[in-house]
């Protein structure tokens, strides 16, 4: 393994777990003792990205085109980049969000259908066009599911009370312990 497939392994791990700052330090040390190499870029990018804020995605669109300079048909900088201009507020960042169309028809030309990168696309494309009803109805919907499972829930604990006295050495009492435990039965005890 050389110096730069070392320096994206700690990169790799980092990002894992969570160290955003952490990746940039390595990925820029990296890149400072090896030189330009795409893979660096790219977790430079990521690290950036991972933030969400305005500077940083000034940060990684500037690692992700600096790549692409030296790697213009690397399909992870593509796909990253691709990601980060979808996020990308339209009429804040119009010259980002513009290059969607321009990146997603070279990551087509590039990944054959059904590749990681051609599945990573779709993934993030499908979430890429939600609106605010699309979240607003998917979140009532997650409420439903979860009334019916407390409602489910409730018929099985007062049932278990129906068979059962409310002694506490008893072993009905038993069975509600075990009915009524964890946060999601919370609003029952």
């Amino acid at each position: 393994m050389d110096v730069a497939q070392q320096y994206a392994q700690q990169c790799s791990e980092l990002y894992a777990a969570g160290g955003f700052a952490a990746v940039r330090r390595t990925a820029q040390a990296g890149l400072d003792q090896v030189g330009p190499t795409a893979v660096l870029y790219r977790w430079l990018g990521q690290a950036h990205a991972a933030e969400d804020e305005d500077d940083h995605d000034a940060e990684a669109e500037r690692a992700y085109r600096s790549g692409l300079a030296l790697a213009p048909d690397d399909l992870g900088l593509l796909v990253c980049y691709l990601e980060l201009c979808l996020r990308a507020d339209a009429f804040d960042y119009p010259v980002r969000a513009g290059r969607v169309a321009t990146l997603r028809a070279r990551i087509d030309e590039l990944a054959p259908d059904g590749s990681p990168e051609s599945r990573r696309v779709d993934d993030a494309l499908s979430w890429a066009g939600r609106g605010y009803w699309d979240d607003l109805i998917a979140a009532a919907g997650r409420g439903e599911l979860q009334q019916a499972e407390s409602a489910e829930l409730g018929e099985r604990v007062a049932g278990a009370l129906r068979a059962g006295t409310v002694d506490a050495a008893s072993p009905a009492t038993a069975g509600e312990d075990m009915l009524l435990q964890g946060r999601a039965n919370a609003p029952l005890r």
